[in-house]
């Protein structure tokens, strides 16, 4: 990456804003609730094809929209070659390759594009879809930014594991179906329950800039100590909830696939716990974490097509 340059933002600069590495936590719900739409004969190729396409983009937009006001409100002000590559920001800032001005312009039509998307898929399928849009375009705004900041309340985990689980699914739903019921609720639980863990474990390395910037993060309350303990119980929690959805009927018996995961789990918690206060070493879990969410979002889906 180019330091401390006037020059303006290449490509790769924006690639590395964009951190496509945690892409999958906007689009899996949409892929979940696609499958689980194929499964009962109403998929709709084109509104999954926009749904996944406005996803993306608003993952996209917030994750360079919290960078950039963390960056303003001095959060992550770190070096990019001197900080755990998952957590602390993409580092564009301040490396001084892209301004907080010039990101806000690419944040503005991203979002933009995602509401072009929202009302082709109201127009077809009922105005429910711009609803739960509203909600989780709200908590993905309000996660960082002014009057709520939400992340800086102790309130951040909680509405992502919302708003990047029942309420994502459901929106994925409804493009196909123009309904929602109790069982994508339910099972839009299990991307939620791996944001909260992936947020709970890229909280950690950042822990001392967090305090001084007054980032009032679970983490920041709990101290890494228990947030590492409370990162295990999350994963024990989620395959628990995993077992329970599939012997309860609420998806299908393949669905067990996603158990999985369950070997990397074990070797996050392992490497949390002993690294947790080592911001740089404590970075493999949090890679594991990545893919933790990937397998097992991607693994659910598979199930839902029998």
């Amino acid at each position: 990456m180019k330091a401390l340059t006037s020059e303006r933002p290449d490509f790769q600069d924006w690639i590395q804003a964009a951190r496509l590495k945690f892409l999958p936590q906007g689009v899996m719900p949409v892929v979940i609730a696609g499958a689980l739409a194929f499964s009962e004969d109403t998929f709709d190729v084109v509104n999954f094809v926009v749904a996944f396409s406005a996803a993306a983009a608003v993952q996209i937009g917030l994750t360079m929209f919290n960078d950039t006001l963390d960056y303003v409100y001095g959060t992550d002000c770190k070096h990019a070659d001197a900080k755990n590559p998952f957590s602390g920001g993409s580092g564009v800032f301040t490396c001084g390759v892209i301004k907080p001005r010039q990101s806000l312009l690419v944040i503005f039509s991203l979002y933009f594009f995602a509401l072009l998307c929202a009302i082709y898929m109201a127009l077809d399928m009922g105005w429910g879809v711009m609803w739960i849009a509203v909600i989780g375009a709200a908590i993905s705004i309000l996660y960082s930014a002014k009057p709520m900041r939400l992340a800086y309340h102790g309130l951040g985990e909680l509405m992502m594991l919302i708003g990047y689980g029942p309420v994502l699914t459901a929106w994925g739903y409804f493009v196909h179906t123009g309904m929602v019921n109790r069982d994508v609720l339910l099972i839009g639980v299990i991307p939620g329950l791996c944001m909260w863990a992936m947020i709970l474990i890229n909280e950690i390395p950042d822990y001392q800039e967090d305090r001084a910037a007054g980032k009032r993060n679970l983490t920041y309350r709990l101290g890494p100590k228990n947030a590492k303990n409370l990162f295990s119980i999350s994963l024990a929690g989620l395959y628990t909830y995993i077992l329970a959805l599939v012997f309860t009927g609420v998806m299908p018996p393949l669905s067990a696939i996603s158990l999985g995961g369950i070997p990397l789990a074990v070797m996050a918690v392992r490497i949390a716990h002993r690294y947790y206060n080592d911001p740089i070493k404590v970075a493999m879990a949090n890679k594991l974490m990545v893919i933790i969410y990937s397998v097992t979002t991607a693994t659910v889906a598979i199930g839902m097509l029998t």
